[in-house]
């Protein structure tokens, strides 16, 4: 009789390993999705601060600027200059 509760436990023992088993594949598997989505979320955002960094250098070069003062606001180089010196 001790043969069979040996055996009885060797078989508990195997069913609660391949049972951890599944259990861990799971979660590893939930934990990829997760990293896959934050992943995509992180290229996206990447690709979002580069097209704004284009776009901050775009709207603040100088030529840009230059040329708005001159249509919109009707500005001119100044046509005297005056240094003052202490």
């Amino acid at each position: 009789m001790r043969l069979p509760a040996v055996a009885l436990l060797l078989w508990l023992m195997v069913l609660v390993t391949a049972l951890a088993q599944v259990v861990s594949s799971h979660h590893h598997r939930q934990w990829l999705v997760v990293w896959q989505q934050q992943d995509a979320l992180r290229l996206q955002l990447l690709q979002e601060q580069t097209r704004l960094v284009l776009e901050k250098s775009t709207l603040t070069a100088h030529g840009r600027i230059d040329r708005l003062a001159r249509e919109q606001l009707n500005m001119t180089d100044p046509q005297q200059i005056q240094v003052l010196t202490p």
